[in-house]
């Protein structure tokens, strides 16, 4: 404290250097669950596998490929390269987090699907139990996670691309 000063000095003083301290708190960013990314992720596969309950059909396109309308982006997608990228990325996950979780269940719907192979109940009854264990691990997931998963799918299924046409 310096001597020269009065008390209204040594307040301001003592003010400021209490704003000061509170500038230095770190701030920790908020962690935003990914429930409505989830919802939006998960709702055309969820679609997908009550038409196949309800009606026993998938929609397909004009070349008998079985796609899915996706409403977030109003476009049409073919079903078994998404549903098998849905099995990649939640596989990552799995290796990432060293968890035991293997998505078998959607990676045969994908296959049966590619290979217009019928879909049975066992099948049905396997991806009902595992569309929630889905609905919780996309909403555990942060941004930054599910970005970087994304993009490890995305690069997985280039190369993949790449060796099926001898690249």
């Amino acid at each position: 404290m310096i001597p020269a000063m009065n008390r209204q000095q040594r307040r301001m003083m003592e003010k400021q250097q209490a704003r000061v301290r509170a500038t230095r708190r770190p701030e920790r960013p908020a962690r935003l669950p990914m429930l409505i990314k989830t919802q939006q992720t998960l709702a055309p596969l969820e679609a997908i596998i009550d038409q196949i309950q309800r009606e026993g059909t998938v929609t397909i396109d004009t070349r008998g490929v079985p796609v899915f309308y996706c409403v977030a982006d109003g476009e049409w997608y073919a079903s078994a390269p998404a549903i098998a990228g849905m099995a990649d990325f939640f596989d990552m996950w799995a290796v990432r987090h060293g968890r035991a979780f293997k998505a078998t269940a959607l990676r045969q719907l994908a296959n049966r699907l590619e290979a217009s192979m019928p879909i049975d109940a066992p099948l049905m009854a396997a991806l009902h139990a595992e569309i929630p264990n889905l609905r919780r691990i996309g909403a555990s997931l942060d941004q930054a996670d599910a970005s970087d998963l994304l993009r490890q799918t995305q690069i997985r299924a280039e190369l993949d691309a790449a060796r099926a046409t001898g690249a």
